[in-house]
């Protein structure tokens, strides 16, 4: 059998999960919860940011929709009330560190010099605009 990658996967190998494991346990980011975890909360919140969701409805639907294909991340059923509860009560310094840490790395792999182009540099966009 063939093995595919899901974007949502590809995402997530951005992250290294135990970076973020060692910020949830120096901000306390599990303590008061029982089974959503930090993990969990930014695995909705990539979903939802590549997805366009702006609602908790929305993400809830999304997310239920494809149920079966979240357990292969980790992701069980995931409520509005569990997730506004984690939204809430998780410190944002998690995912603040969790930023930082990929800045980090952008930097360490960018090249030192600046670039310089000899001629004219021209960009094109190909993004489609709807007029009605």
């Amino acid at each position: 059998m063939a093995q595919v990658n899901t974007i949502m996967s590809e995402l997530l190998s951005l992250f290294p999960r135990y970076e973020f494991e060692k910020l949830e346990n120096r901000y306390h980011a599990n303590h008061y919860t029982r089974y959503f975890s930090g993990w969990q909360q930014l695995i909705v919140l990539l979903f939802a940011q590549a997805g366009r969701k702006d609602s908790l409805r929305d993400i809830e639907t999304s997310l239920s929709v494809h149920h079966s294909k979240w357990y292969h991340i980790g992701l069980q059923g995931v409520k509005r009330s569990t997730l506004s509860d984690a939204m809430s009560k998780r410190s944002y310094q998690i995912y603040e560190g969790l930023f930082y840490k990929l800045l980090e790395k952008c930097k360490s792999v960018t090249p030192k010099h600046s670039f310089r182009f000899k001629n004219e540099l021209y960009s094109l966009d190909s993004t489609t605009i709807q007029l009605c």
